[in-house]
């Protein structure tokens, strides 16, 4: 609603101004003239709490001043992308509910709109892409449907070994190769839902087996064995000091 309605309103609009470059986002003062109070609203940017502490600071203009931010679909799939990752998306409680859980989590989250880095930057522009279909706009519903009946493993940007000059986290490690090559069964699932990776040794000795590996699949192994030698030879000195220890005298 347009803000001279009030004549606070155009101070307002500086303050918001003044608001938008602090935090890099657009705020917008609405005034409800059936009860007589102003609305701070801006999407996605910093928390609420932020905005409230900088207009108690703001001297009398904002005194009595609401706000709201309301997240856009990209806060909330981005925020789906992550709680898949994390294994706590809740598949059964349908697009509404998830939209409260996810509104819920992001509460307290500054520019929840903002990836991590190039990877989730690349994953959440595939998820939108693909939450679009036949709209305009990505739909969120449509976004919550896709993680919930395919996973998240289809949103990496590459499906390619990562080598010296990949440095953006585009490209996959060797263990997310050798994972999103070799694994099956609940390790498949697991990893096609939530990125989570197969074990190590298991991974390795997949393709030792393989009668035809991949180039990239020998040098993910490879890459791997000091890992894997590791983490054997730890195992092997803590079964040494347990077996050992039964062998020493009682006092």
């Amino acid at each position: 609603m347009p803000t001279h309605h009030s004549p606070r309103g155009p101070r307002l609009r500086r303050l918001a101004d003044r608001l938008g470059v602090q935090y890099r986002t657009p705020f917008e003062p609405q005034y409800d003239p059936a009860h007589r109070t102003w609305t701070l609203r801006w999407y996605d940017g910093p928390p609420p709490a932020t905005v409230l502490a900088a207009l108690r600071s703001a001297g009398p203009d904002a005194n009595g001043v609401l706000v709201r931010r309301d997240l856009t679909t990209r806060s909330l799939a981005l925020a789906a992308l992550r709680e898949t990752r994390a294994g706590a998306m809740h598949r059964w409680v349908g697009s509404w509910g998830q939209r409260y859980h996810l509104a819920q989590l992001l509460a307290d989250q500054d520019h929840p709109d903002r990836p991590a880095g190039p990877r989730e930057a690349a994953m959440l522009e595939r998820l939108l892409q693909a939450a679009t279909g036949g709209w305009s706009v990505p739909d969120e519903s449509r976004a919550f449907e896709l993680i919930a009946r395919d996973g998240i493993a289809w949103l990496l940007p590459s499906d390619r070994l990562a080598g010296p000059d990949d440095a953006d986290g585009l490209a996959l490690g060797p263990l997310e190769y050798l994972t999103s090559r070799y694994a099956a069964g609940v390790h498949r699932a697991a990893w096609e839902t939530a990125l989570t990776l197969m074990p190590l040794r298991s991974a390795v000795l997949a393709a030792q087996a393989d009668p035809e590996p991949t180039a990239d699949a020998a040098r993910a192994a490879l890459a791997l064995l000091p890992a894997l030698r590791a983490q054997i030879n730890g195992e092997l000195d803590r079964a040494q000091a347990q077996l050992a220890g039964v062998l020493q005298p009682q006092d």
